[in-house]
């Protein structure tokens, strides 16, 4: 029989010690940390360890990159030349090659887009008009492939009134909040709040109760969603909707009767569930003074959020380890003040903070050394966004 001394030597041979372990464990995405805390007492507070904090945030800027969503080091810009709207694609090690993107806009620049998200998909952009009846297109510049999602059908939105034969008019307007990729349906997706008021023969104009919908590339085709008490957001302010692995993710403000506060909403296209997750304190102020840039971004597999204020010119980036409660949220750390910057205008690929600097140069903002980087490319003109591509 083996003896007591021999057990105890053949436990002690598979113990590894904690230093080995936290290096392994930081090199994982905070949510599959967030389910190691359970695993043994000195792990249950490794959010709270400034050392392996550090390691973590550390990998988690020097692999940020490999995304399979937004793979590469390619970003798309968006600028205004005489009057029309040019896209350009920026690389390098400091951005000096600059190439001129072949966006035929079928419109005849009649009409002003922008690009939604964080960045492409898989190499498909999603655009949208600036006003709320505005077009929406996906558009892969490598291929030159341009679709406009077609409107809402009538009769979809009449199928969600009650008597709908009795309006004279009705008129909708609809929300863009998501884009995504469906890899089960192999599938993309734009997701909608549709709002609906209809002038009725007896009582005049009313507000009808509003809904979700869903857009297939597959079958070009609307549909709506079972998800009637999805929170959204009107505000539609750039950077603040993101997409990773099978899930769109929005931020939305707090809703007109004060009950619930600003938060996360985490859509899944596979099975069109949803979560709700309260966004940090330091946020609360977001949807009130609009002062506070504020971005969702994809670093090394997991959501991260970076905001600025231009009160105290700080940058506060927080990860997100699960979801449902407001403590799932991590601030990883606060760069600044930083008084030189005068608006921030998108996230690269590895995290980096893309910044006009008050002297009207582009520079960047790189989040592992927390300094400001000179770059090659400094033109500014009217560059409104940078984003993944």
């Amino acid at each position: 029989m083996e003896s007591a001394a021999a057990k105890k030597r053949k436990v002690s041979t598979t113990y590894i010690p904690d230093d080995i372990a936290f290096s392994i464990l930081s090199k994982l995405p905070f949510k599959s940390i967030k389910r190691f805390e359970c695993v043994r007492k000195p792990w249950s507070l490794l959010s709270e360890n400034p050392h392996f904090m550090n390691m973590f945030y550390k990998n988690l800027l020097s692999n940020s990159h490999r995304c399979p969503y937004y793979n590469g080091a390619s970003l798309i810009l968006k600028d205004l030349e005489l009057g029309k709207e040019v896209f350009y694609s920026i690389n390098g090690e400091m951005f000096e090659n600059k190439v001129k993107l072949d966006f035929s806009n079928p419109f005849a620049n009649r009409f002003n887009f922008r690009i939604f998200g964080f960045g492409s998909i898989n190499g498909t952009l999603c655009l949208h008009q600036d006003h709320y009846y505005g077009k929406t297109l996906l558009w892969n510049p490598s291929t030159h492939a341009i679709k406009l999602i077609p409107p809402t059908p009538d009769e979809l939105v009449e199928s969600t009134i009650e008597d709908a034969e009795d309006f004279v008019s009705i008129d909708d307007t609809s929300y863009l909040h998501g884009f995504g990729y469906d890899d089960l349906r192999n599938d993309y997706n734009v997701i909608c709040y549709v709002s609906i008021r209809g002038e009725h023969a007896g009582y005049g104009c009313m507000t009808l109760d509003p809904f979700w919908e869903i857009y297939s590339l597959r079958t070009n085709s609307w549909r709506i969603l079972d998800a009637f008490d999805m929170p959204y957001s009107l505000a539609r302010n750039d950077g603040t909707q993101v997409y990773m692995d099978g899930v769109c993710h929005w931020l939305c403000e707090e809703d007109e009767d004060g009950q619930d506060g600003p938060c996360l909403v985490s859509f899944y296209l596979s099975n069109e569930q949803f979560f709700i997750t309260p966004t940090p304190s330091y946020l609360d102020d977001y949807f009130d003074v609009q002062a506070l840039w504020i971005n969702l971004v994809v670093l090394n597999g997991t959501i991260a959020l970076i905001s600025y204020h231009e009160e105290t010119t700080n940058f506060h980036i927080s990860i997100l380890g699960g979801y449902g409660i407001k403590e799932a949220w991590t601030k990883l750390f606060m760069v600044g003040p930083l008084s030189c910057i005068e608006r921030p205008i998108g996230v690269g690929t590895k995290g980096e903070i893309f910044v006009v600097r008050q002297d009207k140069e582009l520079v960047c903002l790189d989040l592992s050394t927390q300094r400001i980087v000179e770059l090659a490319y400094k033109e500014v003109n009217s560059i409104d966004r940078i984003v993944m591509y």
